[in-house]
């Protein structure tokens, strides 16, 4: 099992549950969520010998609750590509301190840092919410399926606009187990992707907060910002 992978391998296991392409229907009806991002192959774009790189951006509402805000860089890498299009490639968390030992991975066609967001919501959520890992990584996975909602947009990308979905799921508004959430049962996830772009997924947004007074609310995002 991939180690950036391990926190939500279930999640990936879900491309194998959807039939439907990403090529819209001819009535031009949206695309069902589920199938836009996880019936693709993010790398495609991105061939031997180049990379993309993301700005991770942390923030909160209370330091003294929550610790520092800060900003920090990811790089992903593709060192070779097989014959049937899965890469190779060298995927570097954070700078300086913050640094996590780089990994190396090959055979993926997803875009690993998708994972990573996922697996950092679910690390969030448990810190102001507390839960289950298991239950919470689930409601998240599922929502993919039967609470998400999906629009068109454009991006600003390489100097020219490009097509793409934003994804939006609030995973707990409506958990049987909302009650125990400390008011966080609001909080929302969005994703904004393209199979124009290198990497495929252009923006994540988490905003994680709660209702009741007197807690601190913390914002992640992570946006792709270099393609070479």
């Amino acid at each position: 099992m991939l180690p950036i992978l391990r926190g939500l391998a279930a999640a990936v296991s879900v491309v194998a549950t959807f039939a439907v392409t990403l090529a819209l229907p001819a009535s031009a009806e949206l695309p069902q969520p589920a199938d836009v991002i996880f019936n693709a192959r993010h790398l495609d774009l991105v061939p031997k010998g180049t990379g993309i790189a993301y700005k991770f951006e942390h923030g909160v509402t209370d330091e003294k609750l929550l610790g520092k805000p800060f900003t920090d860089d990811i790089k992903l890498n593709v060192s070779d590509v097989t014959a049937d299009g899965q890469r190779v490639l060298d995927v570097t968390v954070f700078t300086g301190d913050r640094q996590r030992p780089t990994q190396n991975y090959d055979g993926l066609t997803i875009n690993p840092v998708f994972i990573w967001f996922l697996d950092k919501c679910v690390e969030n959520l448990r810190t102001v919410a507390g839960g289950n890992q298991p239950y919470l990584k689930g409601r998240i996975r599922d929502s993919f399926v039967d609470k998400a909602k999906i629009e068109e947009v454009k991006l600003d990308f390489g100097g020219k606009s490009v097509a793409g979905y934003k994804v939006t799921i609030e995973p707990f508004i409506d958990d049987p187990n909302k009650h125990k959430m400390q008011g966080f049962e609001k909080s929302k996830f969005t994703f904004v992707l393209s199979k124009d772009i290198p990497g495929y997924f252009y923006e994540f947004n988490a905003d994680i907060f709660s209702s009741q007074a007197g807690t601190a609310k913390m914002m992640d995002k992570l946006i792709l910002v270099e393609a070479k």
